[in-house]
């Protein structure tokens, strides 16, 4: 097994460590619930309108207002952000030391795989999320990726293309650690359907995974990939 699968085994360690099953089941169920309520409002108001126009923001900020009503513990809380320049809010749920954010990627009927288009793809979707949540990528936001100290995340639920008649729930749910530079691609880009297995083989024996010592080992990897590119 390379470096990079074994970061990527131990980061997923790491955000089971900090962010408990159940919690994470809370804001699945949460994006579920939220994806219906949004559809359901779309299709009773706009009978003529295209949801080309009213669809994404109308998910987006349906999702942000469900998780914004989770209730919060010492361990666990979301907040409501406004984006700089203001106009738009995103709830920024902490959990332990990482930071998670949440935006809605319109796709087509099958989430993103790792193929040799990868990284013209991780592209695309950074363009999107900058589009979308302009605040995160700006030197005001909460750093992504590996700070100094807290890991920030992503939580992606994918929506079809707008074109298709129904946006009821998401075809795919996708967890994301982008580099700290974000355009320069991702740690970790899974289903999260495989995070739960990570859940499943520790069992309640979460193992201890300190997190300077996974930041560290993530930003020699940032080093190496970006020398290593500018070696292409």
């Amino acid at each position: 097994m390379n470096q990079a699968e074994l970061n990527k085994k131990e980061l997923c360690r790491f955000i089971c460590q900090e962010l408990p099953s159940h919690r994470l089941q809370q804001m699945l169920e949460s994006i579920e619930v939220a994806f219906q309520k949004s559809d359901s409002h779309l299709k009773e108001t706009y009978k003529h309108v295209p949801l080309a126009g009213p669809g994404p923001q109308s998910h987006h900020f349906t999702v942000q207002e469900a998780l914004l009503s989770l209730p919060k513990d010492e361990n666990f809380e979301v907040s409501n952000q406004v984006t700089k320049p203001a106009g738009g809010h995103y709830a920024l749920v902490r959990a332990g030391i990482m930071q998670i954010t949440t935006s809605v990627i319109t796709m087509g009927r099958t989430p993103p795989i790792r193929d040799a288009r990868f990284r013209r793809l991780l592209g695309l979707i950074n363009k999107r999320l900058e589009r979308q949540q302009p605040d995160l990528f700006g030197i005001s936001a909460s750093p992504l990726g590996p700070s100094q100290d807290a890991l920030h995340a992503l939580l992606l639920p994918h929506t079809t293309k707008w074109s298709e008649s129904d946006h009821s729930s998401p075809i795919g749910v996708t967890i994301a650690v982008p580099y700290s530079d974000p355009q320069a691609g991702f740690h970790l880009f899974i289903d999260v359907g495989q995070l739960w297995q990570y859940y499943s083989e520790a069992g309640d024996e979460i193992e201890d995974i300190a997190y300077p010592t996974l930041r560290d080992r993530m930003r020699r990897a940032e080093n190496r990939d970006q020398i290593e590119g500018g070696n292409e």
